[in-house]
């Protein structure tokens, strides 16, 4: 227990206002898993299900904490769905920015490796606008694209590892569908800028409790290949290994999509009312979780 008694000379740490908002280190946990329906098994078309499941904490480093930070997005019109960590505002806006681009594809023309080239490209023209508008003010350069062709070795030398170094802000799990009806599943790490297809094994998870869920997904020996529902409960039961992280809550949000339609739940009341999967629902998968943890869960299918 932490004494209440301080040296009369010693001083708290400063708090800064500046970093409430944008909040700084938004803790969460973010999990995506692709599957494959029976009807998908039957036409060839693997994985045709993706599953993403997103926590709500949101917190002010080590201030404090808000618990209705929703970071599961949706845009069913050009059928891109995601699940943030990080930053959520940078989230919103590259997300957002990313399915206007997918949106614009024609459906038919759209493959893996068009959605890969459209997302590096979002990624690229967030971070260079981002870095140039909050980093090359502080070097004394005016807020201004600059042109790495024309560009004076002197001030590469100076710019260069700064971008290196300049983060998006977050991570993404995002799922959309190409013109034959699979998913594309992509990781987007905003520290390492990277992009992932993360196809295989078929899950990905992002956050604080992220490297628990990855344990958890591991052990079940989640695949691409296995039924909806049986892949939805593994997602849901490292959300809930996620939970013993102080920083991720135990209330989530589930988006369920194919390329026809989508579903989504929230353990948030007021929230209700969306379209819920008939069998991928929060009620349902506690009822597994009863049943299911830790045993085998091949009888969800395979």
């Amino acid at each position: 227990m932490r004494s209440s008694l301080r040296h009369e000379n010693c001083k708290a740490p400063r708090f800064d206002k500046r970093n409430l908002w944008p909040w700084r280190d938004l803790m969460t946990i973010g999990i995506g898993v692709v599957a494959t329906s029976a009807a998908g098994r039957t036409k060839n078309v693997l994985p045709d299900t993706a599953i993403l499941i997103a926590d709500t904490m949101g917190s002010y480093e080590d201030v404090d904490s808000h618990a209705r930070l929703h970071k599961a997005f949706m845009f069913p019109d050009a059928g891109v769905y995601a699940v943030a960590a990080g930053r959520v505002d940078c989230a919103s806006e590259l997300w957002f920015a990313f399915a206007k681009f997918v949106k614009e594809i024609p459906k038919t023309e759209r493959t893996q490796g068009a959605i890969a080239k459209k997302l590096a490209s979002v990624c690229y023209g967030y971070k260079r606008e981002k870095f140039t508008v909050h980093e090359l003010p502080k070097l004394r350069l005016p807020p201004t694209a600059m042109d790495v062709s024309t560009v004076t070795p002197e001030v590469n030398a100076i710019v260069q590892p700064r971008w290196e170094e300049f983060s998006i802000g977050c991570d993404l799990i995002v799922a959309t569908f190409c013109g034959d009806g699979t998913v594309c599943f992509v990781q987007v790490n905003g520290g390492e800028h990277e992009i992932s297809n993360m196809l295989f094994p078929g899950f990905a998870a992002i956050g604080t409790g992220g490297e628990l869920a990855i344990f958890c997904l591991s052990r079940r020996e989640q695949t691409l290949g296995q039924l909806p529902l049986r892949a939805a409960y593994h997602a849901y039961e490292a959300k809930r290994m996620a939970e013993s992280s102080p920083h991720v809550n135990d209330h989530l949000d589930i988006i369920v999509a194919t390329n026809e339609e989508h579903w989504f739940c929230t353990s948030h009341s007021s929230l209700h009312g969306q379209k819920e999967h008939p069998e991928i629902n929060i009620k349902n998968l506690k009822r597994l979780w009863k049943r299911y943890s830790p045993r085998d869960t091949f009888k969800l299918g395979g």
